[in-house]
């Protein structure tokens, strides 16, 4: 069947291929004497740009996670759990949870607890 005289399409001919058209569009961000190819090509450029940063930015944070190690350890006094966050490239502590210091001041109440429980008993 033909529709306004074209002939059937054939696949892989090239019969139908795209021709290059040129004008304004300003709705669309074409610019005179711009083809659609070339609009095509220059979108596909910038989403490649924004592709690829994103994708540097993907690998940034996984190799921040690379370079970290987590450490678990039972405080020597209150027997508490804490962990701590190495930086493995530079081997120190980055941070702690809970800080060693807190669980330092946890230890010594306990101690001053103990002691007064101590004298009155």
């Amino acid at each position: 069947m033909k529709i306004n005289n074209l002939p059937p399409f054939q696949p892989n001919s090239g019969q139908y291929a795209p021709q290059k058209e040129t004008g304004i569009d300003s709705g669309r961000g074409r610019m005179r004497g711009e083809t659609v190819e070339e609009v095509q090509k220059a979108a596909n450029r910038d989403l490649e740009r924004r592709v690829q940063e994103e994708v540097d930015d993907f690998y940034e944070t996984v190799e921040s996670f690379m370079v970290r190690d987590l450490k678990f350890q039972l405080h020597r006094y209150s027997d508490r759990l804490f962990v701590q966050v190495i930086d493995v490239v530079q081997n120190e502590v980055v941070s702690e949870m809970p800080p060693e210091e807190f669980l330092d001041m946890v230890a010594k109440i306990q101690d001053m607890v103990g002691i007064i429980l101590d004298e009155l008993v």
